[in-house]
This record gives C-alpha cells, structure tokens and sequence, in this order.
C-alpha cells in the first residue's frame, strides 16, 4: 500500500471514529433525556455525563443539570443549569430549576428573581407560578404563596399541583385542616398526585400521628416508587417508632435515588447511634460504643464529602454528647464537640430534638444561662410540645430555682406529658420549698405512672412525715420496703414513727 492509500485510510478511520463519537453521544443524550421524562433520574446521570461532554448546548447542559439536581448533586447541578442560562437565558426550564436550587439553599431573593423572569416570558406557566410559591412558602411568605397559587386557580382550575402548591403552604403556616383540606382536593382531581399523598403524610408528622403519616409516605410511593423525599420522611418515621432495621432499609432507598446527598447515610448514621443509646440504657458500654464509632465513621464520610451538612454536623454532635454521657474521664472535652458541631449549622435549621439536645449540653455543664434561650426557642418552634416545658423546668430545677421550675413541669403535665419524672420534679420542686401537702399529688401521680420507681415512694414517705402525717408516712415508708427491704432510712423511719 502506497503512502497516499495509507493516509487515505487514516483519514476514513478518524472520520469513521468521529461519526461514531457524535453518534454514540447523541443516543446517551436521547436516553438521558428519555431517562429524565420518566423520572428515572440515576440512570439520566449515568447517559448525560458522557453526552454532555459531546454536545454541549442548551438541552443537554438543562437535562444535566436537571438530573444531577434530583440526585441530591446540588453544587454540581447549579453549575450546568448556570451553563444552560448562558446559551439561553431565557429557558424556562433552567431559570426553574435553577430557582429552586436557590430556594432549596435558602437563597429566596434570588430564587424569586429567577422565577419572575422566567414569568415575564411565560406569565401563565403554571409550573412556574407552582415553583414561585414554593419559594414564597419556604421563606415565610404565606400570603404571597397564596396570593400566586390563587391566581395560578384561575389560569387552570383543574391542575392537582396547585391544590398540593396551596396544601404545602398551609403546612408551612401550621393551619392542618386547611392543608389537607386542599390535599384531598387535589386527589378528587387526580387520585394518582404522589405529592397529595406525601402532603398528607407530612401533616400527620407534623401533629405526631405517626400511623397515619405511614400510610401517606407508603401511598406517595405506591405512585411513585423512585420518590425519594418520600422515603427519607417514612425513615424517620420508623425510627422515632424504634423499628431501626426498617428505617435503615428506608434511609438505604433514599441514598440510592439521590446518590449525591448524604442525607440518607446521615440518617442511617443516627439510627445506630439511637441503637447505641439503647446499649447505654441497658448498662452495656461497649457494645454502645462500638455502635458510636460505627455511627462517627459514616458521619466523618459525610462531613468530608459534604462539610456543610447540616445532618452530618447535627449528628455528629449527638455523638459527641452520648460519649461524653458514656465517658467519665472525657466527659466535659465530649460535651464541647458536641456544642462546636451543633455551632456549625444555623439553630434556624435545627428540629425540636436538636434544640432540646443542645440545652441539655449546656445543663451538662452547668451553663444554665446559656441553655434558657434554647428552650425558649424550641418552645417558639411548638408551643404545644410537652417535652419541651419539661427539659426546660429541669435545667431550672438543677439550677436550683424551683419556683421558676413548677410553671414548667405543670405547662408539661397540662400538655399531656406521662413522664414519671416530670411529676416527681415538679413533686421535687415543691418538697425544696417545704410546700409537703401540694408536693403529695405529683409523687403519687409519678408512683402511678411507675409503681416501681423507688425515688418517687421514698419521697412521698418523707413529705408524709415532714408534714405531720405520720400514719400515711408509714404506710408509705413500708411500700417502699416491699421495694427495697434492706432500704435503712425506711427501717428507721416506721420504727420512728411508730413510736
């Protein structure tokens, strides 16, 4: 073969090659696209990475983008949408998506001003209009979220989303009856929303009707089975109900639809260190501990993928606290982790729970002062919350303010709260300010709610007797050797006392 026939091959192969290439990265970028429709989001990030590289323009830089967003890849999904605005923007879809990037890291002005220009083009894009009262809602904006969906009924009375759009806001704002009021809406339009039902599953969390949520998180994925946020939800679910094995398979799914959140293996990280509280709880140490450091070596993965995770931190100072429950030598160096991860992530974004967990850090280490406004601010976050008034009154207690301490554990006892120690703190409060008649009532309400609670009888006996009843003292005081028949102080007391 001559040397004109050789690089006439070349040519011809290089030529071959590059039809190939561009043909192979059209189809990845058809059944990435395809993939993204479907809502099958793992497998579009898996054809669009390659096609991307390929064609570069506006559709494959939005579907990118778009695919990367709903697997949890935020700070990658925000460049290729910003990419996709530069070759057109005014592409509705990316100024979307974009815009609820930016609501989803609380940018909320910036968010706005994507979504109004994107109505500027389109002024009746429901989808929009949807996605900017989303944005009003998350920043606390109620009324402009409803004002926007209000008019986005009139545009297109029949549309579910809507209605669901109208139900999240109410959420928000914490009126239930009106939210699922426009839930159940939405589902007399269109029983198969997976949005209505995950609504309604939101709402019975939010009032701690858990079974009821269950079945509105199951019935979301029973319509759609690669909803994500719907098994991130049914995982806390199951783990405040203690069904831990269940709640792990449910974090398991959530991880693998949103590959680039660490959410789920956050989560999945709490659930052994709740697994390693119930160790603690039984007396067995090392076993707790080894589900700590278990739990410490998901959660350092996490914050190294994803340093400003708000689980991972939070988490990661639940750790540090039960360590230093765990570990007398280290205990205050514990509790000071624990207090610089909670300081890490804005008290804005903290859950009841978490609130609660710092003041008691703070009670931990006798700094009363700083632990008040935490639970002022969980009380702020749900007025109606008991466990809340009754960690509060205990920090005041073992500040030794127990005047202060009573209106706590009785705002408690009024809210429902069946804890036995709550009574027997109140029952403490009193019994310290030499109040022995009124302190009476709250040890038996606490011997009621635990009859096998030792404290509480012993109590109530002394009350007895520094009251002036003698006779109920000794009853009292011989319950609590039925309890503890070596227990010296009650020996001492019926033989005193019946003297």
């Amino acid at each position: 073969m001559d040397k004109i026939s050789i690089k006439l091959s070349l040519v011809i192969l290089a030529l071959v090659m590059l039809f190939s290439s561009a043909a192979k990265a059209q189809d990845d970028l058809e059944k990435g696209i395809d993939a993204v429709k479907k809502g099958d989001y793992v497998t579009a990030v898996n054809f669009l990475s390659n096609a991307v590289k390929a064609k570069q323009n506006y559709e494959s830089f939005y579907y990118y983008g778009e695919a990367l967003y709903r697997t949890g890849s935020i700070q990658q999904a925000e460049e290729y949408l910003k990419k996709a605005l530069k070759e057109d923007d005014e592409g509705i879809e990316a100024l979307m998506s974009l815009g609820r990037i930016y609501s989803k890291q609380k940018k909320y002005d910036e968010a706005d001003g994507l979504f109004k220009k994107g109505l500027k083009v389109e002024p009746e894009n429901i989808n929009l209009m949807i996605a900017q009262a989303d944005n009003y809602s998350e920043a606390g904006k109620i009324d402009d979220a409803i004002k926007v969906l209000t008019l986005a009924t009139t545009i297109s009375k029949e549309n579910p989303k809507v209605y669901v759009g109208l139900g999240d806001a109410y959420l928000i704002r914490g009126s239930y009856k009106l939210s699922l009021d426009y839930y159940k809406k939405a589902l007399a339009i269109n029983s198969n929303v997976p949005t209505a039902y995950f609504g309604i599953g939101s709402v019975y969390f939010r009032q701690r009707k858990y079974n009821e949520a269950l079945v509105g998180f199951d019935n979301a994925l029973l319509k759609d089975p690669k909803f994500a946020q719907a098994y991130l939800e049914k995982g806390k679910i199951l783990y405040f109900g203690g069904k831990y094995g269940d709640a792990v398979l449910a974090f398991n799914e959530f991880t693998k639809l949103m590959p680039g959140s660490q959410e789920g293996n956050s989560y999945f990280a709490k659930t052994l260190y709740k697994q390693g509280e119930i160790y603690m709880g039984k007396g067995q140490t090392d076993q707790a501990k080894e589900k700590f450091d278990e739990a410490l070596t998901i959660l350092n993965d996490v914050l190294v993928k994803d340093p400003v995770s708000i689980t991972g931190n939070l988490f990661t100072a639940y750790i540090y606290s039960a360590r230093g429950d765990l570990n007398e030598s280290g205990k205050e160096e514990n509790y000071y982790k624990a207090i610089d991860y909670f300081k890490k992530v804005e008290i804005k974004n903290y859950e009841i729970e978490d609130l609660l967990k710092l003041g008691k850090l703070y009670v931990n280490l006798k700094n009363y002062s700083e632990s008040y406004p935490i639970y002022e601010k969980a009380a702020l976050k749900d007025s109606l919350d008991a466990e809340v008034y009754s960690e509060w009154g205990k920090a005041i207690f073992k500040n030794e303010k127990y005047e202060e301490a009573i209106p706590k554990f009785s705002r408690a006892i009024d809210l429902g709260d069946d804890d036995t120690y709550t009574e027997l703190y109140k029952g403490l409060c009193l019994y310290a300010l030499k109040k022995y008649d009124e302190a009476v009532p709250c040890f038996k309400n606490s011997i009621t709610i635990d009859p096998k609670l030792l404290i509480s009888r012993e109590f109530l006996a002394r009350a007895y007797k520094f009251g002036g009843k003698a006779e109920d003292a000794v009853k009292a005081y011989e319950d609590v050797l039925l309890l503890d028949p070596e227990n010296q102080e009650a020996k001492d007391a019926v033989k005193a006392l019946k003297k």
